[in-house]
């Protein structure tokens, strides 16, 4: 059983009403309080998704009145929001990407260990059980030692999330909104390895308002040898998403793996011909939730803590630093 916390939910975004509170609520949690400065949109956001108070401001709330605050506003607003909760003592789920700059990300990490907080980053992709699944292959030695990991992040952007993503504005692009769901996936089924060098290129191709990158292919390595591959775009109506995991035995691929909501079919390819996989499928954002909670009331882990969510943002901002250069 999840334990019940007090939520505080700062934004009045798309993704927090669309999947964050409705696992709150499937988890048992409480929604106690809205944290927005949209005024109307915001009152009329609370009434919808039954949340009896709304504020323009963290400081005015008691801090014994809240256990934990999700945080899905603009990128560069999760720093100062996330170093105000931990300062009251409430534990941070922090939308992903977790800050628009890697000092940013490293002062909440700071911020929130020093008060002794539980932070996680909603990497959801991370709690599903195919991920989990393929991480318990590799770790297995299904497939020996690994030589390259294929992320297949491409996909056409849906009408109605055509605002911001695809303007000018801190936070726009494809990259900040999915290379680091790449990262993430990628640390959780490689472990933690050493990245020793990045080469990527972004484009523009659809034709929309603004200048931002909304397609993107990079190389990465790891510790010299391992080979990952990302392909993220906002441009291609029917491409197939999926992770490639390829090692000195053997194969696995992940089809649809990198979906919202991820239904994979996973399959192993050995010297003994191929297998589908069966894993255990779940609700990511549910999951995501309990293993917080979890964490915050000390029963488990995050799926990504703050030292992972870091190292995925620190995988994102190199990969934006070497499609500028």
């Amino acid at each position: 059983m999840t334990e019940r916390l007090r939520w505080a939910i700062v934004g009045a975004s798309w993704i927090a009403g669309d999947r964050v509170i409705p696992a709150l609520k499937a988890t048992g949690q409480e929604v106690v309080a809205l944290v927005t400065s949209s005024g109307e949109h915001g009152a009329a956001y609370a009434a919808e998704h039954d949340i009896a108070e709304v504020f323009t401001t963290l400081d005015v709330i008691d801090a014994d009145r809240i256990d934990a605050v999700y945080i899905g506003n603009l990128n560069e607003q999760h720093r100062p929001f996330a170093e105000k909760a931990a300062a009251k003592g409430w534990h941070v789920l922090v939308e992903k990407p977790m800050a628009d700059s890697l000092e940013d990300a490293e002062a909440i990490v700071m911020a929130c260990s020093a008060a002794g907080v539980t932070l996680a980053v909603n990497h959801h992709l991370v709690a599903s059980g195919a991920v989990q699944k393929v991480r318990e292959l590799i770790d297995g030695g299904a497939v020996g030692e690994l030589r390259a990991v294929r992320v297949s992040h491409a996909k056409l952007l849906p009408e109605f999330l055509r605002t911001w993503r695809i303007g000018d504005d801190a936070g726009a692009g494809v990259i900040p909104d999915l290379t680091p769901h790449d990262a993430s996936v990628v640390n959780a089924l490689i472990g933690w390895r050493q990245l020793t060098r990045v080469n990527a290129s972004g484009v523009r191709q659809s034709g929309w308002p603004g200048s931002s990158v909304d397609a993107m292919a990079a190389t990465l390595v790891f510790d010299d040898s391992l080979l990952v591959t990302l392909h993220d775009a906002f441009t291609t109506p029917f491409a197939q998403t999926g992770v490639e995991v390829l090692g000195e035995h053997g194969a696995i691929w992940a089809q649809d793996l990198m979906d919202p909501d991820p239904i994979a079919r996973i399959r192993l390819t050995t010297a003994d011909g191929e297998v589908e996989v069966p894993y255990e499928a779940r609700d990511v954002y549910q999951a995501t939730v309990r293993a917080f909670v979890g964490a915050a009331t000390g029963e488990g882990t995050a799926f990504v803590d703050g030292t992972d969510g870091l190292a995925a943002a620190r995988i994102a901002f190199s990969v934006e630093q070497a499609v500028t250069e």
